[in-house]
Order: C-alpha cells, then sequence, then structure tokens
C-alpha cells in the first residue's frame, strides 16, 4: 500500500480522538481526588466534551470546505493539542474543564471530518477500501484498548501523562501531515459559513445530546428526580428533562431545515445541502454507522458495570478483559478490507451485523453471578469481529455514493451520527439497566420468603424512588445495623437483581441490532466511483 506515512498519521490522529474520553472515564476517581470536586462536576466535563463534539461536527466539516481539509486538519489538531496540554498541567477542575471540554472538543470537530475527506483524496480504489478499513478498526480498537491505557497509566502513575502523551502524538501527526494530499475544493463560488444554520444546528444537536445524556440521571420520562438550573426546579407536568430537551431540539432542527431550504432558494450558500439525506443509500449508511457506534458505547458500558461492580475488577483488569473483542475486532476489519475486493460491501456489513448479534446472545446466556469464562470471552469475540466487519466497510461505501465535493459534508453528517450513537448508547443502557435491575429487585423482594411482610412494601417503595447500581460493598454500608438475616437476603436480592439488569441491557442492544439489519437492507450494493456533477 502507498502512502503508508499518510495513513500512519491519519489512524493516530483517529486513535487519539477515540480513546480521549475512555482514559476520562476510567480516570474519574483520580480527578476527583486530584482536584478535590465530586463525580457531578466530572461528569458535567465529559458531557460538555460530547456536546461541544456533537453540535459543532457539521460546522467543523464545512470551515474545511472553506479553509481546505488539509488546513483544518492541522488547525484542529494544533487546538486539539492545545487543549491537550491544559489538562496535562491543569491546576483546577476549571482548566480542565476549558482544555479538555472545549479546546479538545473544538478541535475535534475540525479533524474528525477531514481525516474522513482526506481519506479519499489520497487513496483509490484497493488501497482506499484498506485505508477505511484500518481506521474502522482503529475507532472500536480504540474504544476497548482505551480503558487498558488510562488504567494503566492512573494506577502506575498519573492521569497527566495520558494527555501529555497525547500532545507528542498530535507533534507527531503534525510532522507526517506535510506528505498529505489536499482535497479538492467545489468549484464554483467561493464557500461560506452560514452563521445562522450553524447556529441551529449547534442548538438543535447540543439540545438532543444534552437530554440523552440527562436520561441516565433523570429517566427517559417520569422525572425520577427533580431537575434544577440556577437554583431553579424545572418538572413540567413531573416530567424528566429528556422528553422536554429532546423536543425542543427537534423543533429547533426543524427550523434548521427550514432555514438551509430558504438559503439555497435564495441563492447563498447553505451550512450542509441536506438533500443528501434524500438518497436511501447514504441515509442507510448513516444509520448503520449510529447503530454500530451505539453498540459498541452501550456494551463497553455494560461490561464496564458488569466487570467493575458485579465481579469486582479494577479498571486495568477491565481493560484487558477487553481484548478478547478488540484483537479479533482489528483483524476482523482489516481482513475485510481486502474482502471487499470479491464480495459485496453491502453483504460483509450484514454479516457483521449477524455475527455481532450472536455475540449478543452467547453473552446474555453466559452472564451470571458465576461467569462461565469461556463462553463471554467467545461472545467477546463474535462482537469484536461483527464490528470489524462493519467499521471496515460503512464509511467507505456511503462516502464513495457521494461526488468529491460533498464528502467532507457527507463525513461530517456521519461524524455526527456517531457521537450520537455514542451518546444515545450509553444513555440508553444506564436507563435500561435501572429499569431491569429495579424489576428484578422488586420480584424478588415480592416472592422473598426471608423478609417480613411488613417490610416488604417498604423495601419496594425505596426500591421505586432510588434504585442504584450498588457494588456489595456499597451496600453493607447502607445495610450497617440491619439484622443479619435480612441483610444477607438484601445482598442476595441485589446479586441477582443486578445481573437481569444486564441482561436487560443486552436485550436492549439485541433490539438495536435488529433495527441495524433491517436498515442494512437498503444500503448500495458496491462502492462506486462518484464522478462529479
Amino acid at each position: 500500500m502507498e502512502r503508508k506515512s499518510v495513513l500512519v498519521a491519519l489512524t493516530l490522529a483517529m486513535f487519539v480522538l477515540v480513546i480521549d474520553t475512555t482514559i476520562m472515564n476510567v480516570s474519574i476517581s483520580a480527578l476527583i481526588n486530584d482536584f478535590n470536586t465530586n463525580v457531578t462536576t466530572v461528569q458535567g466535563a465529559i458531557t460538555l466534551y460530547a456536546l461541544v463534539m456533537a453540535s459543532l461536527m457539521i460546522t467543523g466539516g464545512k470551515i474545511g470546505d472553506i479553509v481546505g481539509r488539509k488546513r483544518a486538519f492541522r488547525l484542529g489538531l494544533v487546538i486539539y493539542g492545545v487543549g491537550s496540554f491544559l489538562t496535562a498541567i491543569s491546576p483546577t477542575i476549571g482548566v480542565l474543564f476549558i482544555g479538555w471540554s472545549i479546546l479538545e472538543g473544538l478541535g475535534a470537530t475540525l479533524v474528525m471530518p477531514a481525516i474522513q475527506t482526506l481519506v479519499t483524496s489520497n487513496y483509490k480504489g484497493e488501497d482506499r477500501a484498506i485505508a477505511y478499513g484500518i481506521i474502522g478498526g482503529v475507532v472500536a480498537g480504540g474504544i476497548a484498548l482505551g480503558p487498558i491505557i488510562g488504567g494503566w497509566l492512573t494506577t502506575a502513575y498519573t492521569w497527566r501523562l495520558a494527555f501529555a502523551g497525547e500532545v507528542v502524538i498530535v507533534i507527531i501527526v503534525l510532522m507526517l501531515s506535510r506528505a498529505i494530499l489536499d482535497a479538492p475544493l467545489e468549484a464554483g463560488e467561493e464557500p461560506k459559513l452560514d452563521i445562522i444554520g450553524s447556529i441551529l444546528s449547534a442548538l438543535g444537536m447540543g439540545l438532543i445530546v444534552f437530554g440523552i445524556l440527562m436520561a441516565g440521571t433523570y429517566g427517559w420520562w417520569e422525572a425520577r428526580q427533580t431537575f434544577t438550573i440556577a437554583g431553579i426546579e424545572i418538572s413540567p407536568f413531573g416530567l424528566s428533562p429528556t422528553p422536554v430537551f429532546i423536543a425542543a431540539g427537534a423543533v429547533i432542527l426543524l427550523g434548521f431545515a427550514a432555514w438551509e431550504r430558504h438559503v439555497i432558494s435564495s441563492g447563498g450558500m447553505p451550512l450542509v445541502r441536506l438533500d443528501v439525506l434524500r438518497d436511501r443509500r447514504v441515509t442507510s449508511g448513516i444509520l448503520t454507522q449510529m447503530v454500530q457506534t451505539l453498540l459498541f458505547g452501550g456494551f463497553l458500558f455494560s461490561m464496564a458495570l458488569f466487570l467493575q461492580i458485579v465481579l469486582g475488577l479494577n479498571a486495568m483488569q477491565t481493560g484487558f478483559v477487553y481484548l478478547p473483542l478488540s484483537i479479533p475486532l482489528l483483524i476482523a476489519s482489516l481482513t475485510a478490507s481486502r474482502l471487499s475486493i470479491f464480495i459485496a460491501p453491502k453483504r460483509i456489513i450484514q454479516a457483521g451485523l449477524v455475527i455481532l448479534l450472536a455475540g449478543l446472545f452467547l453473552s446474555m446466556a453466559t452472564i451470571d453471578v458465576e461467569v462461565r469464562g469461556l463462553g463471554l470471552m467467545t461472545g467477546f469475540a463474535l462482537i469484536g469481529i461483527g464490528g470489524g466487519l462493519i467499521a471496515s466497510q460503512v464509511m467507505n461505501l456511503v462516502l464513495s455514493q457521494v461526488t468529491p465535493e460533498r464528502t467532507s459534508e457527507t463525513a461530517a453528517l456521519m461524524g455526527t451520527s456517531q457521537n450520537l450513537g455514542m451518546a444515545i448508547g450509553t444513555a440508553l443502557m444506564g436507563s435500561l439497566l435501572v429499569a431491569g435491575l429495579a424489576v428484578g429487585a422488586i420480584t424478588l423482594i415480592e416472592d422473598s420468603t426471608a423478609i417480613p411482610e411488613d417490610l416488604k412494601p417498604d423495601l419496594v417503595s425505596a426500591v421505586e424512588e432510588n434504585v442504584q447500581f450498588l457494588s456489595d460493598e456499597e451496600l453493607q454500608a447502607a445495610l450497617e445495623g440491619v439484622p443479619p438475616d435480612l441483610a444477607e437476603e438484601i445482598l442476595r436480592i441485589n446479586e441477582i437483581a443486578r445481573i437481569q439488569g444486564i441482561r436487560t441491557t443486552l436485550l436492549g442492544l439485541v433490539i438495536v441490532t435488529i433495527f441495524g439489519i433491517i436498515v442494512s437492507i437498503f444500503l448500495p450494493p458496491e462502492i462506486l466511483v462518484p464522478k462529479k456533477e
């Protein structure tokens, strides 16, 4: 494969973007201790990062159209590197918000769409398929390897080293990027940034993502607790903020679509030509990628809780357990890149979804209080193989359906769907976990012969109002002073109910996978070489 230094630059850049959030997630406890803060504040930093990414991805792609994709790629890396440096040396949590949540998020919105477009300008034919396969493998593999890297550095040294390492990688990528061939800009009128469209798209996407992220805390419909802003309690009709924010975001996005049509009809230059979404080949590809990232985000979230809370593994041990997933994923991704020469990419993606579905079923069957290691690891491997097959094909397949001038905005839409998939996956699995845990615990309490009948209504009410996914140690601390026989029974119920909650999340992922299989019917059968209009 020619131009290997270019591929190294692009894959290193993508790898840094992918592992960033996973490193932050496994470093939460260390951040709380270093900054003398709390979980809510650290989660706020993670939430803001996701908001910046999802809200401005389309705008970042458009800026690439204006200044050039290579320049946007390098500018984004500089911003990202400055943010990583600030994060590594941050003396307060406020500086971390600026460095990580804002600057790194802004840099990523320029880098990610540019990566996808630069692949199309630097590689053709089989080499392009291989490049997308490698990048796809890096994306999913980075999600799995991030906890290992972050867990090891945080446990053995400090979380700051991880972000200092990102600065070094950014410098290396900037040096290698000199060999990258820039993507051609659209001929004709000089591209301009649609300011109103940028604001509307960012606000609409931001509200939707924010609403989804609130689901884990406040619920999807009825509020589990009162939502407060600036000391003001907001719970209209007892609703969770989730549907309120999602509905508001959807209305604003409808306004954004109307505004873009107005800009086009008046002869202006829109932020993104949404007519690309009328092509079901593109739309099905975007939805397939969202399904893939939702599956991986949701699965890794659920398994992290199972491995750390139920089995008691630490962050680094959890990362190593993911190796049976990440290694087959990378191998499958690289292999499928070459298979696409002989087998239609659509069929490879569909095979990946079916294999992934089998892996989820096997994981559901083997997850229990007593773990059957070989069965669970086989399930992990099948999920990795399925994910690798999908990741190796979907981006190249979708971007080949549009003209070169449309690849940047299409890549930005796919980047947006990728971030939405991760946000929805984590939030959806969190709510399903709580629902499955509550149903299981209530049923076990009502059927228990060891719990006095007069105590059951109070226990059921406590579960309904304040259900939490607790470790044995946390529950034992909460049960201090409770009679030993009753405490033992509650611990037994919690142990079984946690497994039911995890299985509920996997069942949710099964349903999502089936939806993905249906969507894949509308994928284009083969990769096209786009022609200019």
